[in-house]
């Protein structure tokens, strides 16, 4: 009994400590402008623009900034000062502001410089071209589907088990790195059946599984067993291990439910998003995916014990991003 006593009186030296606030102010830094848009063909182009606020800073309402002059220049020539516009974002719930073009919208091959200046803050410049689209066959959802029934409190349940694999042929282009994004949403239906309306949601299918993707791994994520592949708010990757080709993508996930006999049942929707983007976004998107959705050496950085993760930027003057993009978009109903 004195062993474990004296056990537990040295770990109170050990681990006991104290308390001292430091001042940090005196490291506070002159906010930048943040600038950040993603020019999609075919879309009206829409940049946010916010600034920095200091890591002390306990709540942080109003990042977004108004009153800014952003100027748009389309290859090299100017075309119009973008128009300040009130949003409402509902996830998560805040005001904000976008700086919109009233006509303007990218074409594959355009080069496009955002110039942005508010009083307070030094002027921020980005530059970008809008990669061709992708070009893309053979693009389906392939489903197996079991179902079981079980008896219990008047009611028969259903259960489901459902098999899903989006598949796609994507044609790389020769003699030119390219880059991609994609990323996934569910549908959920509510309301009656003569007027459904879907809520849709991101979620991340087995990427890992998929060379592709796997490849992201490191080694001491296999060691350690961090066998995952992010990708919850979209995965980048480029054409290193298919370029100039084509190359079948199999991109698989499960899903699990049960429902009763006498509910009216209604598939899951599921929508693809595939991107060709500009080297920039896929730079961008890199370091946000290392950052958010890492593993093994991702933990690590996060308790001071790896080099951090620093977040790729193009905008000078301040920090953000403007990248170019071009969609292909599938939308799938489930069995």
């Amino acid at each position: 009994m004195r062993y474990y006593i004296c056990i537990l009186v040295l770990l109170s030296f050990v681990l006991s400590g104290c308390e001292k606030e430091i001042n940090l102010e005196h490291m506070r830094p002159d906010p930048k402008l943040v600038l950040n848009c993603l020019a999609v063909q075919g879309d009206t182009l829409s940049v946010e623009l916010s600034r920095t606020w200091f890591y002390a800073d306990n709540k942080v309402n109003d990042i977004f900034v108004s009153g800014a002059d952003v100027k748009l220049y389309v290859n090299d020539v100017f075309r119009e000062s973008l128009v300040e516009t009130a949003v409402k974002y509902e996830n998560p719930d805040m005001d904000a502001v976008l700086y919109k073009s009233p006509s303007y919208m990218p074409m594959a091959g355009d080069r496009i410089r955002l110039v942005a200046s508010r009083k307070g803050f030094k002027e921020v410049e980005a530059v970008t071209e809008v990669p061709r689209p992708c070009c893309v066959s053979n693009f389906e959802l392939q489903q197996e589907s079991v179902r079981d029934t079980s008896e219990g409190w008047n009611n028969t349940y259903i259960h489901l088990s459902q098999q899903n694999t989006v598949c796609f042929t994507l044609h790389d282009e020769p003699g030119e790195d390219n880059y991609y994004l994609i990323y996934f949403r569910r549908g959920h239906a509510w309301g009656k059946k003569d007027s459904l309306r879907y809520s849709w949601f991101s979620f991340t299918p087995d990427y890992g599984s998929e060379p592709v993707f796997a490849v992201q791994n490191s080694a001491l994520d296999q060691i350690f067993g961090y066998d995952g592949v992010g990708g919850y708010n979209g995965l980048a990757f480029s054409d290193e291990l298919f370029d100039g080709k084509s190359y079948q993508f199999k991109i698989p996930w499960k899903i699990s439910l049960s429902y009763t006999s006498d509910t009216d049942y209604t598939p899951y929707k599921y929508r693809c998003y595939l991107y060709s983007v500009s080297r920039s976004y896929y730079n961008y998107m890199k370091t946000m995916n290392d950052l958010y959705e890492s593993g093994f050496v991702g933990d690590l950085a996060e308790i001071g014990f790896a080099e951090p993760v620093r977040i790729y930027s193009n905008v000078e003057g301040g920090t953000g991003i403007l990248g170019g993009g071009c969609l292909e978009f599938r939308e799938f109903t489930s069995d």
